[in-house]
This record gives C-alpha cells, structure tokens and sequence, in this order.
C-alpha cells in the first residue's frame, strides 16, 4: 500500500493545486480586466463625443434657423421694394407711352418702352418665386 497523507498534507496540497489554477489564470483574468477598462473609458469618450455632437448639431439649427428668419426679412424688404419699382415702373410705362403718343412715335420702336416691359417681365418672375406665406402681390394684375 501507498503511505496515505495526513489530512494537513492533503490540505496543502489542495491551496497548492488551487494556487497553481490562480497562477496560471491571473494574467488571462488581468488582461481581461484591462481590455474592460479600456472598453469602457472608449465608451465613456463615444458618449461625451456623441454629446458634444448633439450640441454642436443644435447651435448648427439654432444658427440655420436664425439665417432663415433673417433671409425671409431680407425677402421681405426686396419684395416690398420690387412693389415701390413696380409701380414706379406702371408709371413711368404710361409716361413714355402718352410721350410716344404725342410725339408720333409707335410703341414697338420705343427703346425706353422695351425696357419697362422687360423690367416688368421680370418683376413677375420675382412675384412668382414669392413664398406662399408671403403677404400681397408685387402689384401686376
């Protein structure tokens, strides 16, 4: 028969055995620990990244916004001045045609007529682009 270990014997060389697993499973287990902590401070630095994000994304709005109120202001002004020309326009068209009347000469010859007319075509264009908000027209009928 074999000599039988006491149970202190047997007892030792069980934390040994438990000791040798331990030694052999530490740096798997640290690695893993680090490669956790890594993961997690990526993770921490994708969310601050994707807040930083998020409000430079809402000043970007906020800024887009405020260009397109002050764009549809600005819109407002140059339809209200294309009003002011076009009636100016109506005018000064009935001018130079009762001028042209007067003088003998035929509207279709008249270069300062040709003008207004294109002046005019154009103005309503410009009427046409108005945005369907917009109050008014320019002033053709």
């Amino acid at each position: 028969m074999g000599i039988s270990k006491s149970p202190v014997d047997e007892l030792v060389d069980g934390i040994d055995a438990i000791g040798s697993v331990i030694d052999e499973n530490l740096p798997q287990l640290k690695s893993r620990i680090e490669e956790i902590a890594i993961n997690q401070a990526d993770n921490t630095n994708t969310v601050n990244e994707l807040r930083n994000s998020v409000k430079e994304l809402r000043e970007i709005a906020n800024a887009l916004e405020r260009s397109s109120i002050n764009l549809d202001m600005r819109l407002e002004e140059l339809l209200s001045a294309a009003g002011n020309l076009a009636f100016r326009l109506d005018q000064v068209q009935k001018t130079v045609l009762e001028l042209g009347e007067k003088a003998g000469v035929g509207t279709g010859d008249h270069e300062l007529v040709d003008t207004v007319k294109m002046l005019e075509d154009r103005l309503k264009r410009l009427e046409s682009r108005r945005p369907a908000n917009s109050p008014g027209k320019i002033g053709f009928d």
